[in-house]
């Protein structure tokens, strides 16, 4: 993920700009703004050292490499990543010529001691500042040409001296340059290190996710399952808000299987879920699960006995409506429907569970059996409707 110039590839090197972005222009603002108050420091020696451009120093330090690095601080906050490496560049071969210029030009007995100022900017850039790689082998590069470049073109530069001056500047540079990419390399490892622990515990997290859906999902008929169901309730009871929980039982689904056969039988639990999902879909806080076999469940939250006759009502009807044969029916009826018993909670008593609404309900939907099957029913045996209020 990382090719020979220490970069990584696109998709990551948009991410680390996104998520180490912000760090890094604090970072290199800060190290410009020490930088420069040390740039200035060398006003100190330059008077002592270079007599004879000594304003001209002061003026090209004081007038236009600190209000431009002052203006560079203040820009890199506000450009794209990429353009900020690339200032910054900019920024210190400005720097570093401006002591290799005034090495050059003068002609101080002195002056050839501020020689140790130019392997200064090159470590200052590809360590303090830490460049990136293949900005460091740049401003490198082109730092180390400006410097050899002076020292063979200065007038009354002794060999011996020169040759010295070489060695320094071409030694410092290779220390510069390979102490960035050690600190490149660090830094590129240490985060595809972290980014990989990263996307582990996310592929971990995302594995743990589906397999609880799944655990919570029936493979049959995607609907929620037994426990989701119960989960679900559980949550709505804990808000103190009337529930209307409905127990929906296919109608003589043991002779449906004993004459088509189990696959059939699937099938058509497939579709009456489908059905079960389609008549309910506007409903606000409602949820639909499958209770086991030939059993479902259905719950609305904020309910009434007026919106859960209702909903019943269009469960019955859509499951009516896909007039799937059922040639083995006991009853006239040829073709599958349902049966549903209805139980609302009214109560925000903290006793009323999951298992009372399932009793209730269950017990509501035998009613609706004795009646004729394909209805619903909200009674016990009286005919009233049964309102589970404790």
């Amino acid at each position: 993920m990382l090719d020979v110039w220490l970069r990584f590839a696109p998709p990551i090197q948009a991410r680390y700009d996104q998520e180490e972005g912000a760090q890094r222009i604090v970072d290199l603002q800060f190290a410009i703004f020490v930088g420069l108050a040390f740039y200035n420091v060398y006003n100190i020696t330059n008077y002592i050292l270079l007599g004879d451009t000594f304003w001209t120093s002061v003026l090209l330090r004081v007038g236009f490499i600190t209000p431009t690095s002052l203006a560079l601080i203040w820009l890199i906050g506000r450009t794209p990543l990429v353009w900020t490496e690339r200032l910054i560049t900019v920024g210190m071969l400005n720097a570093h010529l401006l002591p290799v210029f005034l090495f050059w030009e003068t002609r101080s007995a002195l002056g050839v001691f501020t020689f140790g100022e130019l392997s200064l900017t090159i470590i200052f850039g590809n360590m303090m500042l830490a460049l990136r790689f293949p900005h460091a082998v740049l401003f490198t590069s082109l730092a180390l040409a400006s410097t050899l470049l002076a020292i063979v073109t200065k007038n009354n530069l002794e060999t011996p001296v020169g040759i010295a001056f070489v060695i320094q500047i071409a030694t410092a540079s290779a220390f510069g340059l390979y102490a960035n990419y050690l600190l490149e390399r660090r830094r590129c490892g240490d985060y595809l290190t972290a980014l990989e622990a990263t996307l582990l515990a996310q592929s971990a997290d995302a594995a743990r996710k589906q397999y609880e859906d799944l655990s919570r999902t029936d493979a049959l008929t995607r609907l929620p399952n037994r426990r989701h169901l119960s989960e679900q309730v559980e949550t709505w009871l804990s808000d103190s808000q009337s529930i209307g929980l409905m127990m929906i039982d296919v109608d003589h689904f043991k002779f449906y299987n004993d004459s088509l056969g189990h696959p059939a039988g699937d099938v058509c639990l497939q579709k009456v879920s489908a059905a079960l999902a389609t008549a309910t879909d506007g409903l606000d806080d409602a949820f639909c699960a499958r209770f086991g076999g030939e059993e479902f469940s259905f719950v609305l939250r904020n309910a009434s006995e007026m919106s859960a006759a209702g909903a019943a009502e269009a469960i019955l009807q859509a499951v009516a409506n896909l007039q799937i044969p059922h040639p083995s029916r006991p009853d006239r009826l040829d073709v599958v429907t349902v049966s549903i018993g209805i139980v609302v909670n009214c109560s925000d008593d903290p006793d009323v569970s999951f298992d009372h609404l399932i009793e209730f309900a269950d017990r509501a939907l035998y009613v609706a059996k004795r009646h004729g099957r394909n209805t619903f029913s909200m009674d016990s045996a009286s005919g009233e409707a049964m309102r589970f209020c404790v």
